[in-house]
């Protein structure tokens, strides 16, 4: 085979140039000039008028804007067979690009002014050349399309992310300054609150038997006040940020005994049909105080849960070294988004009041005794939450 006919079948392999007849590859074929260079050259520089174009048969070239600066871009790879530069032959506009030399580059350099006349007079030649480019603008188009869409999904992320964190921060800033602010009032209002408790004892001791309205009155004071106690040590404990345990050996009796005594009257009041499945009477290391707040906290979330006549089960059993305790109600349940924020701090869909500290609090306390806290939920359908406590006797 000749050289010329060598020419023809790698420039062939060419996409512009794969429909041409062999009449118009010939012609083409005198107008090449064979090429190679080393990797890392620079084949034509950006901003420089184009006097070829190349026809690379072997290797791969690098499309630079901004070559040799610091704000260098790679725009494409483009791997032979290719043609290469045509644009700025066709439009005699300096060039876009800087075109570099990849490994193993060689093929044909054309004399832009040879080949332009060939487009002359060779309309079929000029017909591929359009064609060519339609190709490469929309190649590059769609390029241009899917990285911009990438670029916006990854802006739209850190956007979102950036809210959350600017969100996060806000939100901690706030409770690091009410926590301090809540610490300074709740030690100031400890001390009246036991006053007014120690002084409740001593009426209802001394109207025992003798004034039953008065009587309840009194145990209704000390009640309240214990419900105040317990609220003040919520705050007291979330403002520290941390819980301090005090471990006793508790008897699952005595735990749910002052469990009833502190509930029984709300849940009397709504008429609610109230269960107890103690299943295991054994003893468990625990903080009482803080283990008893837990499932006050929990009882009053389902009696507001809670319609009139709705049911509420408590059930406590041991499996696998753990104690388990569960507060199932009927009540109004809870949707998914719900769910999700349940535990936040101040977080609360209750229309009754509450701090919003509630749930936050029971996670806190039973993780502080290395446990962990379970809902089931869907509305309309009730809510099922389990604590698991690891049994230490």
């Amino acid at each position: 085979m000749g050289t010329m006919e060598i020419v023809i079948e790698e420039l062939k392999k060419i996409d512009t140039f794969t429909e041409l007849s062999n009449d118009d590859l010939s012609a083409l074929a005198e107008i090449c000039t064979p090429i190679q260079y080393p990797p890392r050259d620079i084949i034509a520089r950006e901003g420089v008028d184009a006097s070829s174009l190349f026809a690379f048969i072997k290797g791969s070239v690098g499309i630079w804007v901004d070559y040799d600066t610091d704000n260098a871009d790679l725009l494409a790879v483009r791997d032979a067979p290719c043609l290469v530069g045509e644009m700025s032959v066709a439009d005699q506009l300096p060039r876009s690009a800087t075109i570099v030399a990849g490994p193993s580059l060689s093929g044909y350099s054309i004399d832009a002014v040879l080949f332009r006349n060939l487009l002359e007079k060779r309309g079929s030649i000029a017909l591929s050349l359009m064609k060519g480019i339609s190709r490469l603008v929309r190649l590059s188009n769609n390029s241009f399309v899917s990285e911009l869409r990438a670029s916006n999904a990854e802006l739209l992320q850190a956007n979102k992310e950036l809210k959350a964190a600017h969100k996060q921060l806000v939100r901690q800033e706030r409770l690091s300054s009410l926590g301090k602010f809540s610490s300074m009032i709740i030690h100031d209002l400890r001390n009246p609150l036991s006053v007014i408790r120690g002084y409740s004892d001593l009426l209802e001791l001394k109207l025992e038997g003798k004034s039953e309205s008065l009587h309840k009155y009194a145990t209704q004071i000390r009640r309240e006040t214990s419900r105040l106690s317990g609220l003040t040590s919520e705050w007291l404990d979330y403002s520290r940020g941390e819980i301090r345990l005090s471990y006793t050996p508790v008897k699952m009796e005595k735990l749910f005994e002052q469990l009833k005594e502190s509930i029984e009257p709300g849940l009397k009041a709504k008429n609610l049909d109230v269960s107890w499945n103690i299943n295991f009477d054994g003893t468990a290391l625990l903080d009482l105080d803080r283990m008893l707040r837990v499932l006050v906290n929990l009882s009053d979330n389902a009696r507001k849960a809670c319609k009139r006549g709705d049911s509420i089960a408590f059930t406590a059993l041991s499996k696998d070294g753990h104690l388990l305790i569960k507060i199932a109600d009927s009540g109004e349940g809870m949707g998914k988004e719900t769910l999700n924020h349940v535990f936040e701090p101040f977080y609360s869909t209750s229309e009754r009041g509450g701090t919003g500290l509630g749930m936050h609090i029971v996670k806190t306390v039973v993780e502080a005794h290395e446990g962990s806290v379970d809902i089931s939920s869907k509305p309309g359908a009730g809510t099922t939450i389990t604590i698991s406590l690891p049994l230490r006797l």
